[in-house]
């Protein structure tokens, strides 16, 4: 099957990709304990006729998981709903305003690793994808990148982690590791996005030691 935009982001496509993401479960659990919410984007675009997800490098000087890969987004300010804060925070972190995304649909709650933090991703295409407009947030921000579906779907870029007993997938792109809560979201709206004889996975193939993507900072 052909990856172009013409039929990934075909209004058939987008349909069954909303429908398969209203089939997934939510991945959160001790909910007595979760003090904060908050919103990722995951952004579709297109470039030189291919399909790609956006990504951002977060800064090596923020407290929180400095110097790794995630989707832009952040906490939930109060009266907001999940679809604000990911535009909000996408507009702060890399300067694309929330008229040029067209919204597809929220996925089910994700929980942080560190258990007390529940993440909405909601899925939105943005539209007419230029990096030479992008304006990136120097604080939070120290690379926006974008990965194309072929790569996804070549499964010597695939790998994983073992953490807790659970098997995390990671996707290696150039000098990139996409892992943990954002690896996790990319696989599981891979599985609903691209039809099954595409994306064909084999995480098990390699495995990554903690240490290994912590030392990186990728």
């Amino acid at each position: 099957m052909s990856l172009t935009p013409q039929i990934l982001l075909s209004t058939i496509a987008r349909e069954r990709c909303v429908a398969n993401i209203k089939e997934l479960p939510a991945f959160s659990f001790n909910s007595g304990k979760i003090k904060e919410n908050a919103s990722v984007l995951v952004p579709l675009c297109v470039q030189n006729g291919e399909v790609f997800l956006v990504y951002t490098l977060r800064s090596s000087n923020l407290k929180n998981h400095s110097g790794q890969v995630s989707f832009p987004g952040g906490k939930r300010d109060r009266g907001e709903t999940v679809v604000e804060t990911a535009l909000r925070e996408t507009e702060e972190e890399i300067g694309i305003s929330r008229e040029k995304i067209h919204i597809w649909c929220e996925m089910p709650q994700v929980q942080g690793r560190n258990k007390d933090i529940l993440i909405t991703p909601v899925v939105g295409e943005i539209l007419n994808y230029d990096p030479l407009t992008l304006r990136r947030n120097v604080d939070e921000v120290d690379e926006i990148f974008t990965v194309p579906m072929k790569n996804f779907c070549d499964v010597r870029n695939h790998a994983h982690l073992k953490f807790e007993k659970h098997i995390l997938p990671i996707f290696l792109y150039e000098k990139h590791k996409i892992w943990g809560i954002t690896g996790l979201i990319t696989h599981l709206f891979l599985q609903c996005f691209l039809p099954p004889d595409v994306y064909n996975v084999d995480f098990l193939r390699k495995r990554i030691e903690l240490q290994e993507l912590q030392s990186s900072k990728l």
